[in-house]
């Protein structure tokens, strides 16, 4: 069996305000966390190093923000960890992308939700755009792997054909597609959930540019039931069930392991507790058998879809 795929929150900062954030320290009545020193961050290295981990990426809110980034990103792999960074690219130019790869990041993940300025503005609160378009450049001349990230609302479900022909475009080597789930921010914003309509058609937007572009992977990260759209409408997009709290795993900027970046409950800190012992609580069991009804396990579906988002699981489909 494969070790674990972690994501790292190096940092609560963030340089942008999007509606559709779903880090839990966002939540109302949350306060922000603190960020872990260099010090403590090589005893986490440590931790991780010893569950013989697949990956690491970096994430935040925004990981650029941190001055001691690259020093991150050499702890882990001079440890043998494999190390990617996820970002929204606003900070990105062509000498931090080299700077950073030559430290040792293999891959980088920038969002793109919209491919307009006007439609990334909306989401994000910034005039971005065209600084994320630079950002890719830099990964592209850099030599690092690339993966677009583009999140599915009710606001831009017309535009996951566009970020695919945009991925394409600049040589990404995948596009994931995240259908939005509320969580921190995002609570306050359920206006953004598509609807099952909207979500189809951004689907079969992408799937139909996806054939049209050879070589990358587009798939769907956020899990979508078979039951409620037929994966065999969209054979250009590669689907999954849940690997959260079994092979993917979060951490938060104190260091504490959490079953998914969705879920506000802290297992325990991989500073006080290995993360074989944590891994095998009886939360992450409950965890994993929460999308275990009868309707899901008999149905045909089950080993493809898993039965979905558990964060989505109460939220009416429309």
């Amino acid at each position: 069996m494969k070790g674990p795929l972690f994501v790292f929150e190096i940092t609560p900062r963030c340089n942008l305000a999007c509606a559709y954030c779903y880090n839990v320290w966002k939540t109302e009545g949350k306060t922000y966390p603190r960020e872990l020193s260099l010090d403590e961050i090589e005893s986490l290295a440590d931790s991780i190093q010893a569950s013989h981990p697949v990956s690491v990426t970096l994430t935040g809110g925004e990981p650029l923000l941190r001055d001691d980034l690259r020093e991150i990103v050499s702890m882990f792999r001079k440890r043998g960890i494999l190390v990617g960074i996820a970002t929204n690219g606003m900070l990105l130019d062509r000498d931090t992308a080299q700077s950073l790869k030559e430290a040792g990041v293999a891959w980088f993940e920038v969002s793109v939700p919209s491919v307009s300025g006007e439609g990334y503005r909306a989401l994000t609160g910034t005039d971005g755009f065209e600084a994320v378009k630079r950002a890719v450049l830099a990964i592209a001349s850099s030599g690092a792997r690339l993966t677009v990230s583009h999140i599915i609302t009710s606001m831009n479900s017309g535009d996951a054909g566009r970020v695919v022909d945009l991925a394409y475009a600049f040589s990404a080597d995948a596009t994931a597609l995240n259908r939005f789930v509320p969580g921190g921010t995002g609570l306050e914003n359920r206006h953004l959930l598509p609807t099952l309509k909207q979500l189809d058609s951004a689907m079969k937007s992408a799937s139909e540019r996806s054939l049209m572009s050879p070589g990358m992977t587009v798939y769907a990260a956020i899990p979508v039931e078979d039951c409620h759209l037929h994966h065999s409408d969209y054979p250009g997009i590669t689907f999954g069930s849940c690997i959260c709290g079994e092979v993917k795993w979060a951490i938060n900027p104190l260091g504490e392991l959490r079953v998914c970046e969705q879920s506000p409950h802290t297992i325990g800190s991989l500073l006080e507790r290995p993360f074989e012992e944590l891994s095998r609580s009886l939360f992450v069991e409950e965890f994993r058998d929460s999308n275990r009804c009868s309707d899901c396990t008999s149905c045909s579906s089950w080993s493809v879809c898993g039965g979905g988002c558990r964060f989505l699981q109460d939220i009416p489909i429309r």
